[in-house]
């Protein structure tokens, strides 16, 4: 599959970090959406399956991990990133370990790192998909 057929969500209530993963992903060859809140990212999620979700864990309303656990019950098996400040790696850590989460990445983040993570996770998920068919 390629990177123009691959839809990624950005969750983030910071305007500026959507923008700039919404540039360096659209660059990339990517559709790209973005929403601020856990709710929008709900109506997005149930009128199309993204890709793979890169979702904030602390924002106002619905934090992040409220949103992921809502957003697995419509898509349980879609990939999720989830993006925090290092002050918040001991909720991540127990997500984590608890199975809710398999991929984070610590903000500030390396836009290098984020853009090879999206890819390996992407690939990972079509090898996969391939095999099952």
């Amino acid at each position: 599959m390629s990177q123009s057929s691959q839809y990624l969500l950005i969750v983030d209530d910071n305007v500026g970090v959507c923008r700039l993963l919404f540039e360096l992903f659209s660059d990339e060859g990517y559709i790209v959406e973005t929403a601020l809140s856990g709710a929008e990212a709900l109506r997005i999620v149930c009128g199309r399956t993204p890709s793979l979700i890169l979702l904030d864990v602390k924002m106002p309303g619905m934090s992040g991990l409220e949103t992921l656990d809502k957003i697995k019950e419509i898509v349980p098996d879609i990939p999720v990133v989830m993006m925090t400040a290092y002050t918040e790696l001991d909720t991540i850590m127990a997500a984590q370990k608890d199975g809710l989460i398999q991929h984070y990445l610590g903000k500030p983040f390396d836009l290098d790192d984020i853009r090879r993570l999206v890819k390996k996770i992407l690939l990972d998920r079509e090898c996969e998909q391939k095999v099952t068919g």
